[in-house]
């Protein structure tokens, strides 16, 4: 049987985790609370979509344990996104500036790459989904309870971002969620 996995959050971060989790033979879902996914994609970069940029640092991220953006640009670095993006079937491209865009200069190219290679890994996507509640159960699965629904899932990942955009959706809703689990 597959593993179920559930992506709380379809944004950048939520997408590509969804797209990991696919390759590596999960049965995956989106639920994504607002009306599409990716949204604040579109924003990125003055609409450009710097996805990338050369001079990666846990300096350049805010909060209060530089150690966990050390760790994660570790894992996954600049080549590993522009490998990510180039294996999805996007070129790239290098400024000046040190970071990287899609070729096409384009934002929504990065979102229709994600969203293409979502649907040919048979990703589920799932929007205005508004999440109650996640309880841990006894056999050390997840009972996600929505407005209008229950679903099981062997794993969870939670990528709902923080407050930063709250008109395309990083509205601070993931911390009560993320809260319930100690984070």
């Amino acid at each position: 049987m597959e593993m179920r996995i559930g992506v709380i959050g379809g944004g950048a971060a939520g997408m590509t985790a969804a797209i990991f989790a696919a390759q590596s033979g999960g049965d995956v879902t989106i639920l994504e609370h607002t009306g599409r996914i990716g949204k604040k994609i579109l924003s990125t970069g003055n609409g450009k979509c710097n996805f990338t940029n050369e001079k990666l640092s846990k300096d350049d991220y805010n909060g209060n344990h530089p150690s966990f953006a050390e760790a994660a640009l570790s894992k996954f670095g600049q080549k590993d996104s522009v490998a990510f993006f180039e294996s999805c079937g996007m070129l790239t491209a290098s400024k000046r500036d040190g970071y990287f865009y899609p070729y096409t200069g384009q934002a929504s190219t990065v979102l229709n790459i994600l969203r293409y290679r979502l649907e040919s890994l048979r990703v589920q996507v799932l929007t205005d989904v508004y999440i109650k509640e996640i309880q841990k159960t006894k056999k050390g699965t997840f009972r996600v309870k929505t407005k209008d629904a229950e679903l099981l899932f062997d794993k969870i990942i939670l990528a709902c971002g923080g407050k930063a955009a709250p008109m395309t959706g990083s509205d601070g809703s993931g911390y009560m969620l993320a809260g319930a689990f100690g984070h």
